[in-house]
């Protein structure tokens, strides 16, 4: 790993104007990943909080200027990154999913083909095929009575919370049930069996989701309700992405997967997480415990309506007051002078190119209809021998020099004409970039030398991949790569800080607060501000 870094003076004076400290004994770690929390969002609206945000703020050191210094900044491996310390590209976690050239198929960066899944239908999922490890396996090699446990929408967001040896790592079906995989358990806890008894979602049906602020609010920091560009989920017609919507549109089987597209579904994850405390007994001894949470269904909502919508704007006025809620019940069950908090996001996003438009900036979209026949054409013309998968393209591992110069030649022929793609790079182009620019070094830190594509498609700036309405993240640009970062607890002053720093910092910075070790291969270096 990268060794202590000292920083000058100047933050030593700033640490010494700043008021109390990080408890050296805490009894539990709270890790709260909020999906597609662009960094540029979260300040836009800091000012209108009056919970739970604002509560970590008020309480909390917040990083301005924190990225993901990688170039491809996607669920997967935002939570990789954020529970490891790690830069994904070395580590050989590539995406959400990818192509395995042995293998010949897709990988799904944390399926287990070996494992069963526990508690419901659904997919068993596991840490089983990453060689890292994560904040919590640091914590139980200090002391093995340490709990670790997650719970996300997502499952790639609990397994890589939770490392190899998390106690459980809970995420959702999709189904209507909260499930995990016998990689961590025989069977569920009955706490949680009798938890998902009793959920029902199909309650939702009679909701409305509607605007819970004033007027003001939207028009100061968004756009028009019916902005052209986002994605009418709730099929209303004629178009009409705006609020308010209810489910009532979907079949009680959809609602299961549909509740994912509103508030309500990450106000459940939250309750779970405190039902969880409360019945793991998290925080009630002398071995410091973790728990991450994943706020996944933000992403969807996001996805859909991007970050200047009166869709997402709402939701975090809720989300605002949903983590108060649950802060609160922290206090009630652990004590808040015993915990400390990590706020983070696992990536931002771009926003709607219309919007950018809007703006006089130039935007616009990957055609994916046109971009499909290119792909086409190209399969033909190399006898489908190559893959295109999340952005690359994947040759046979028996290809000779020649073979990959005239495959190259025929990929840049006929994507030369989309005005969307600013770049194609080989992998061995970008593991010979030098530059210090964050473009050169967020490319290397992505590639794996053998397991990375072989030629990577790179979007031009503010364009999106998303076709044809909606918004997405993955490019090397920082309104994907800024994201939140904030440590809290309640003896702590506010302070801003506005240097730059990166994601993989939080895992090491976690480990020096609580005693654990840090493993050499980790790239992060400890945040000063935190732990002085």
């Amino acid at each position: 790993m990268k060794k202590y870094l000292w920083l000058p003076m100047a933050a030593f004076l700033f640490l010494s104007c700043s008021g109390g400290t990080f408890p050296n004994n805490p009894k539990l770690v709270v890790f709260i990943v909020i999906d597609q929390l662009q960094g540029e969002l979260f300040q836009r609206i800091e000012t209108e909080f009056s919970g739970g945000f604002k509560w970590l703020l008020d309480h909390g050191i917040d990083f301005r200027n924190a990225h993901h210094e990688h170039g491809y900044p996607v669920t997967g491996v935002g939570h990789f990154v954020l529970g490891s310390g790690r830069y994904p590209g070395p580590a050989g976690v590539l995406g959400n999913s990818w192509y395995n050239r042995e293998s010949k198929k897709t990988v799904y960066c944390v399926e287990d083909s070996i494992a069963k899944p526990i508690g419901g239908n659904g997919d068993a999922m596991s840490y089983r095929q990453t060689d890292a490890t994560a904040i919590g396996d640091w914590m139980k090699q200090i002391d093995p009575q340490s709990k670790v446990f997650t719970v996300a929408g997502k499952d790639r967001a609990a397994v890589f919370l939770g490392g190899k040896n998390a106690d459980l790592a809970i995420y959702y079906n999709w189904d209507g049930s909260f499930i995990s995989s016998d990689f961590y358990a025989d069977k569920l806890p009955d706490w949680l069996e009798e938890y998902n008894a009793k959920l029902d979602f199909a309650v939702y049906r009679d909701s409305i989701w509607d605007h819970v602020a004033e007027p003001e609010y939207y028009e100061k920091y968004g756009t028009v309700d019916d902005f052209y560009g986002e994605v009418d989920l709730f099929e209303n017609d004629p178009y009409s992405p705006t609020l308010p919507v209810s489910l009532m549109s979907k079949s009680l089987d959809e609602v299961n997967t549909y509740i994912g597209a509103t508030p309500w579904f990450d106000k459940t994850v939250l309750e779970l997480a405190d039902i969880l405390i409360k019945n793991e007994d998290l925080g009630k001894d002398n071995h410091v415990d973790l728990l991450g949470v994943g706020i996944s269904t933000a992403d969807w909502i996001g996805h859909n309506h991007g970050p200047h919508s009166h869709e997402v704007l709402d939701y975090y006025i809720r989300l605002d007051q949903y983590l108060m809620k649950f802060i609160n019940q922290v206090d009630l069950a652990v004590g808040l002078e015993n915990v400390i908090f990590i706020l983070s996001s696992d990536h931002g996003a771009i926003p709607l190119p219309e919007y950018l438009q809007s703006q006089g900036i130039d935007a616009g979209r990957l055609n994916r209809d046109v971009f499909e026949e290119k792909l086409a054409r190209i399969y033909e013309q190399t006898n489908h021998e190559i893959k295109y998968k999340s952005g690359g393209f994947y040759y046979p591992s028996d290809y000779s020099d020649a073979q990959k110069t005239i495959t190259l030649g025929i990929i840049k022929t006929e994507l030369a004409d989309i005005n969307a793609i600013d770049k194609l790079l080989t992998r061995e182009n970008i593991i010979k970039l030098k530059g210090n620019d964050s473009f050169s070094i967020r490319m290397r830190n992505m590639i794996h030398p053998e397991k990375s594509p072989d030629v990577i498609m790179v979007l031009k700036k503010n364009y999106c991949s998303k076709y044809p309405l909606g918004t997405t993240h993955g490019s090397p640009y920082d309104y994907d790569t800024h994201v939140p970062l904030v440590f809290s607890h309640i003896n702590i002053k506010p302070a801003r800080i506005n240097r730059s720093v990166a994601t993989v910092d939080i895992a090491p910075t976690i480990a020096k607060m609580v005693g654990a070790p840090i493993p050499d291969e980790v790239n992060g270096v400890v945040l000063i501000e935190v732990v002085e």
